[in-house]
C-alpha cells in the first residue's frame, strides 16, 4: 500500500513574492475630448421673442398693401418708430410694373433709448411685406420675388447684415388675406342662390414679429412692452387706414387676436 499523502505547511518566507505593477489603469485610457461649449448657457444671452396680432379690416387688400409698403411714412403713425429712409428699390415687378422697397434704414426709440438699424425688405405685391435684419432671413421663396433678382444695390443689401447694437436677429412680416363679405339681406329673408348681391371688401391683416435683442438690457426693457407691441402697431395701422381710406364698408368685425409670441420716417421717392 502507498503511504497516505502528507500535507506540508510552508513558512511565509518560502512563498515567492509577485511584484505588483504600479502603472495606473487611467494612463491607458484615451484622453477626454476638449469641451466645446459650457454646460450652462450664458444667462446674459437674450432669448428670442415672438409677437403677433391680427385684424380684419373693411378694405380691399391692394389699398391696405400700399399703406404697408409705404415704409417712409411709418414714423407718422407707428409707435416707437421715429425715422425711416428707403435706401434701395427693387426692379419693376413683372405684373404690377411698380418698384418696391429693397432696403431701408429705420430708427426706433423707447424712453431715453434710440437706435438705428438697416433691414432687407421684400415685397410680394398685395400679399406680404417682410423686413429682416441681422441673422434673420426672409421666409418668401426666390421664385416669388423676381423683381429682387438684380443685385445692383448689393452694397445696401449687405449693410443689413452688419451687426448692430439693438438686434441680433429681427424678422417683421405683414401678410394680407382678402375675402369678400356678403352681408345678410335687410329683409331678413334667406338669400336665393345666385341672386345679385354686392360683396363688401374684407381683408385679414396679420403682423408677425420674431426678434432677438443683442443686449440683455434691451431685452429686459422690452419685457414690459412686448405683450402689447404687436397689438399697438396693428391698431395704429388700422387708424392710419381710416385716415387715408375712409371708414370703408364697416360691418361686423370678424375677429381680433393679439398674443405674445416692430420696425419701423422722412419720405423718399424712388
Amino acid at each position: 500500500m502507498k503511504p497516505p499523502t502528507q500535507l506540508r505547511l510552508l513558512r511565509p518566507s518560502a512563498l515567492t513574492t509577485i511584484p505588483l505593477r504600479t502603472t495606473s489603469i487611467l494612463t491607458t485610457l484615451p484622453p477626454s475630448p476638449p469641451q466645446t461649449r459650457p454646460f450652462i448657457s450664458n444667462p446674459l444671452t437674450p432669448a428670442p421673442q415672438t409677437l403677433s396680432a391680427t385684424r380684419t379690416l373693411p378694405y380691399a387688400a391692394p389699398a391696405l398693401y400700399a399703406l404697408i409698403a409705404d415704409i417712409a411714412a411709418y414714423p407718422t403713425f407707428l409707435p416707437y418708430c421715429t425715422a425711416a429712409t428707403i435706401t434701395a428699390w427693387s426692379a419693376p415687378h413683372p405684373r404690377t410694373s411698380a418698384r418696391y422697397p429693397r432696403a431701408a434704414t429705420l430708427t426706433v426709440g423707447f424712453q431715453s433709448y434710440s437706435e438705428t438699424f438697416r433691414s432687407h425688405v421684400f415685397c410680394l405685391p398685395d400679399t406680404a411685406v417682410e423686413a429682416v435684419c441681422g441673422a434673420a432671413r426672409t421666409t418668401l421663396q426666390a421664385r416669388e420675388l423676381p423683381h429682387y433678382a438684380d443685385a445692383a444695390d448689393a452694397a445696401d443689401d449687405d449693410a443689413a447684415d452688419t451687426p448692430n447694437p439693438l438686434f441680433t436677429s429681427l424678422l417683421t412680416r405683414w401678410s394680407l388675406r382678402s375675402f369678400p363679405y356678403k352681408p345678410p339681406p335687410r329683409s331678413g329673408r334667406p338669400q336665393v342662390e345666385n341672386a345679385p348681391s354686392e360683396s363688401k371688401p374684407r381683408t385679414e391683416v396679420s403682423l408677425h414679429i420674431e426678434v432677438q435683442f443683442a443686449s440683455a438690457v434691451y431685452a429686459a426693457l422690452s419685457q414690459a412692452a412686448a405683450p402689447k407691441v404687436a397689438g399697438l402697431v396693428v391698431e395704429a395701422f388700422e387708424k392710419r387706414a381710416r385716415e387715408v381710406l375712409g371708414e370703408g364698408d364697416v360691418g361686423p368685425r370678424m375677429g381680433r387676436d393679439t398674443q405674445l409670441e416692430g420696425d419701423v420716417s422722412k419720405r423718399e421717392s424712388p
